[in-house]
């Protein structure tokens, strides 16, 4: 069976290779072969300034046969004229179909294609000039035979009426008919009488028909003259300015050519490659040794002018679970989805019933007074312990990755904390942790773009997430870390920038330029712990890509920039 599958695959792969070589000498190699002809090799060794001296002959010579054509386009006739202009116009739309066929990846580069290319270019512009003057001659032979029969038809006008005559004319028809209107005014038995006796009646009408149809037929001749003066005016124009015509210039083939070659352009290519590899190099360069001295040489972002009158105590890093005991007098909140276990009193209890007894219900907002702050981080929707003592399971249920670690502010403690990796808030009943924001416009927010700080106030147990664990160490004389890593920091540490400790990895693209730094007072150095940083292990663990990890990243990012 092996074997019978492997000989019908071969079997297929040749017929299939077959296929395709029967496809490239059917399809394509007419047209390659037609390009490997003796001719073509031989105009291909040409140089551009010979290739140049041969379209400049050809044009002067294409020139002179179209002015040929044109002087013996003077005298054609009319039918002989419309006759060459189809021609000439089914010639142009083959050309042009033609060069749109031929079209090939190095016909700039070949001096055989370019010369064939410049050949049929010259070809068209040729057959748009003949079109032309055909048009022209046209116009020129319509002109003429207009201005003959405008001749002919002003010759039978040659005498016309003055408008004296037209209004005499009419004079005589009016007084006419003024004098029929007066007979027929008579008595009747004078106007029977003279029309019995002298016929006087129809004397009247018959000279007024006369005189009437004179007037008008005096007026009709001086219109229909003066009309075929006008036409004879505007076809002698037409005439004179139609004879003015003459054989369009052909167009410098020779002038679109470029003196580059194929050797030309991958010396190009290389230089542009050489460039585009060192122009970052360069760049980098530029930034780590000049811009970023001038940015960490900046006034840092400091949201306490004091140092704390309590130190914040580093803890142990915690783990993928957390045990908080709730004592009396305090009250747990924690965040939907981390609460892992709790005492089995909890259920259907109050406080104000079961005062000894622990027992749990939801509260909507971390903090009330700042429903945006406590929706955008997550804080919504919580579980608030009541009544003393009780020990709750926390941990996260649906990141595999995230670790949690508690941080305890005593009275007086400050600590600048991102709120989205709050995730239980231990404090005194009735005594909400204190939030303060704080904003700050200066070069390092840019930097960092975060202009917005929320200031958790002690005291109050804080109870933190992180990506693989949560790392809390003593500020002392300046901690610098990578920028996605911060939780939060003592609020008396000075927040600034600093430029990556090595430059080979900055330059390799594998660090970036600058990095995030918290330091202690001058004044504060002396007393251990003073300050504490707290920092996500791993901090892109758990997080999504693609174009939903991108939209929820750059979400994030404008939520960093308010502090959330």
């Amino acid at each position: 069976m092996k074997s019978a599958l492997g000989w019908l695959g071969r079997t297929g792969l040749l017929y299939l290779v077959l296929c395709l070589a029967t496809a490239f000498y059917l399809l394509a190699w007419p047209a390659i072969s037609s390009q490997l002809s003796g001719e073509n090799l031989r105009q291909d060794a040409m140089s551009i300034g010979a290739v140049r001296e041969v379209l400049v002959r050809e044009q002067a010579e294409a020139q002179t046969a179209l002015e040929t054509r044109a002087e013996a386009m003077r005298t054609a006739s009319r039918s002989a004229l419309e006759t060459r202009l189809e021609a000439v116009t089914v010639r142009k739309t083959e050309l042009e179909e033609s060069a749109q066929d031929s079209e090939g990846w190095l016909d700039s580069l070949r001096p055989s294609r370019i010369l064939a290319v410049k050949r049929m270019e010259l070809e068209i512009a040729a057959a748009d000039a003949e079109i032309a003057a055909l048009n022209n001659a046209l116009d020129a032979r319509i002109a003429a035979e207009t201005l003959d029969s405008a001749r002919a038809v002003q010759a039978r006008y040659s005498r016309i009426y003055t408008k004296d005559a037209v209004r005499r004319a009419e004079a005589r028809c009016a007084a006419a008919t003024d004098a029929l209107k007066a007979f027929e005014a008579r008595n009747p038995v004078d106007r029977e009488a003279r029309d019995i006796f002298f016929d006087e009646r129809a004397q009247l009408t018959n000279a007024k028909n006369t005189r009437c149809g004179n007037a008008a037929r005096y007026a009709a001749q001086r219109e229909r003259g003066l009309a075929a003066a006008a036409a004879l005016t505007q076809a002698r124009d037409r005439y004179a300015a139609a004879q003015g015509w003459s054989a369009a210039r052909l167009p410098d083939p020779a002038q679109t050519l470029t003196d580059r070659t194929l050797g030309d352009i991958l010396r190009i290519a290389a230089w542009a490659l050489l460039a585009a590899l060192l122009l970052p190099l360069a760049i980098r360069t530029l930034f780590y040794y000049v811009f970023a001295p001038l940015v960490q040489a900046g006034p840092p972002i400091r949201l306490a002018e004091h140092m704390t009158a309590q130190p914040i105590p580093a803890k142990e890093p915690g783990g993928p679970s957390l045990l908080v005991s709730v004592p009396g007098g305090q009250e747990l909140l924690i965040r939907q989805g981390f609460l892992q276990s709790s005492p089995a009193a909890t259920q259907g209890r109050h406080p104000s019933r079961h005062p000894s007894r622990p027992a749990a219900r939801t509260r909507w907002l971390l903090d009330p007074r700042r429903p945006f702050t406590s929706i955008a981080s997550g804080m919504t929707f919580l579980t608030q312990t009541l009544g003393a003592g009780g020990t709750y399971g926390l941990s996260t249920q649906d990141d595999p990755f995230a670790e949690l670690g508690r941080i305890d502010l005593p009275a007086g403690a400050r600590l600048v904390l991102q709120p989205r990796a709050l995730v239980a808030v231990l404090q005194p009943v009735g005594q909400p942790v204190p939030i303060r924001s704080r904003w700050r416009f200066g070069l390092h927010a840019w930097l960092t773009f975060q202009f917005r700080y929320l200031v958790f106030h002690g005291p109050a147990a804080l109870i933190v997430k992180g990506g693989r664990g949560v790392r809390m160490e003593p500020a002392q004389s300046g901690r610098v870390f990578g920028q996605s890593q911060l939780i939060g920091y003592s609020a008396d540490l000075a927040y600034t920038v600093q430029r990556n400790e090595t430059f080979a990895p900055y330059l390799l693209g594998r660090a970036p330029l600058l990095r995030d730094k918290v330091a202690q007072e001058a004044a504060a150095h002396s007393e251990e712990g003073a300050g504490l940083l707290v920092l996500e292990e791993a901090p892109m663990a758990g997080r999504k890509t693609g174009v939903r990890g991108g939209l929820e990243g750059l979400f994030d990012a404008v939520l960093k920039a308010f502090g959330v």
